[in-house]
């Protein structure tokens, strides 16, 4: 539809709570106030109408791991919880390092319902300012552990000039011991001088976020929901279902995270799904899936959050971090990237109801609030926990840097 107006909603905007219309004009939101004729007309009868989130750090693998999810798949999850813009991580089989792996993922993501952006790895130098004028979002998750001092100080030159982010998956293991900080104190200590913008994926311990929130450099941080919601006192429960990295933690540090989401700057899914075949094998790879849960687990808590902190860890930060224009909040002259909530309808999360390939989750048994739809761009992908557009509506996001350099979007 051309138009839509949206009425009798409770619309987040500004940081507050207002009854209002909002008309929505060729994608895009025209309109905040009263609005006397439009021509789809969608009665939000009184439900909260918010910003979709947008997650920042997902895996919907494809390519040739698409058995365990591809980008259909992984995408209708994401709109069935409300998500409408994802990030896509490069560790992908194979890793988005180059030019061709670059395009390759490129294609098929073109099967998204939801948005989504594409970052790329760090392997190889010399493609990072090819890779940053083709669109990519931002550089990582790199694994820290995997990457000498000289490898990260280069890389971390780069971005800089480039202007774009590093995100770094920051966790050491030695043995059966995992630290989060020493990896966080190897990164910043490289870009001690360099000063380019850090973020610190899947934060999971008090220690790092305190030397997190002590650094004077561009770092940010984010924290999962298998981070908040679970401890490693479920592990027993979960077996190799549990098994993820960073590993779950102490509840101590669930309940430090909790206290600290002031301190934190956004909260993602770290979408990892395996088969229920790959997880019941004797070294079971890493990896829960999370990116239809994320928005509704958070959003049956919020006697603990406030709604305004809700949406700016899950919206407006992403959106302002890696430079998604025009996304994260309902504004006039944005994206109209919504969904309509009923706060009161909580639900119990089952498998039946999830699109995720892989057919399982650590969050059985929760309680969350699904969205009633989720619109991207002014369309209603998904209602009442339905699909309703066909593959592809999604599109790329693109990084700063193919403004920047004006550069065709190949394919």
């Amino acid at each position: 539809m051309i138009q839509t107006v949206i009425r009798n909603a409770r619309v987040f905007c500004r940081n507050q709570v207002v009854i209002s219309d909002v008309l929505i004009e060729r994608g895009i939101i025209a309109k905040i106030g009263s609005v006397r004729a439009g021509g789809q007309e969608i009665d939000a009868r009184g439900r909260l109408l918010l910003p979709g989130a947008i997650d920042a750090h997902v895996h919907f693998r494809d390519l040739d791991e698409a058995y365990k999810e591809d980008w259909y798949s992984g995408s209708c999850a994401a709109a069935a919880g409300g998500v409408t813009t994802v990030i896509d991580q490069p560790n992908s089989k194979p890793p988005v390092c180059d030019e061709r792996a670059y395009f390759r993922k490129q294609r098929a993501a073109r099967k998204s319902v939801v948005d989504y952006g594409i970052n790329a790895g760090i392997e190889k130098l010399d493609q990072l300012d090819d890779l940053w004028r083709l669109g990519v979002t931002a550089f990582g998750e790199v694994f820290v552990q995997e990457k000498s001092r000289e490898e990260l100080h280069h890389a971390l030159q780069t971005i800089k000039r480039l202007n774009a982010v590093l995100c770094v998956h920051a966790e050491r293991r030695v043995g059966e011991i995992s630290s989060e900080l020493a990896g966080i104190k190897t990164v910043l200590a490289c870009n001690k001088e360099i000063r380019a913008k850090v973020h610190v994926s899947h934060l999971s311990e008090a220690s790092g976020l305190d030397f997190v929130r002590g650094s004077d450099q561009d770092v940010s941080c984010e924290v999962t929901p298998h981070h908040l919601f679970l401890s490693n006192l479920d592990q027993a429960r979960l077996g190799p279902f549990g098994i993820m990295n960073p590993p779950l933690r102490s509840r101590q540090d669930v309940n430090t995270l909790w206290s600290s989401l002031r301190y934190i700057d956004m909260i993602a899914s770290d979408h990892a799904p395996h088969s229920i075949a790959d997880k019941n094998i004797s070294f079971p790879p890493p990896g829960v899936p999370g990116v239809q849960t994320l928005l509704p687990l958070l959003l049956a808590r919020l006697d603990q959050i406030s709604l305004e902190r809700l949406v700016n860890l899950v919206s407006a930060t992403p959106a302002a971090r890696f430079n998604l224009k025009n996304k994260g909040a309902i504004r006039e002259g944005y994206d109209a990237d919504l969904i309509l909530v009923d706060p009161n309808d909580r639900k119990i999360i089952t498998p039946n109801v999830l699109y995720s390939k892989c057919g399982w989750t650590p969050f059985e048994g929760c309680v969350a609030v699904f969205p009633s739809f989720t619109m991207v761009r002014g369309e209603v992908v998904c209602s009442e926990g339905s699909i309703k557009v066909k593959k592809g509506w999604g599109s790329q996001v693109c990084g700063a840097g193919l403004r920047q350099f004006n550069s065709p979007l190949l394919s």
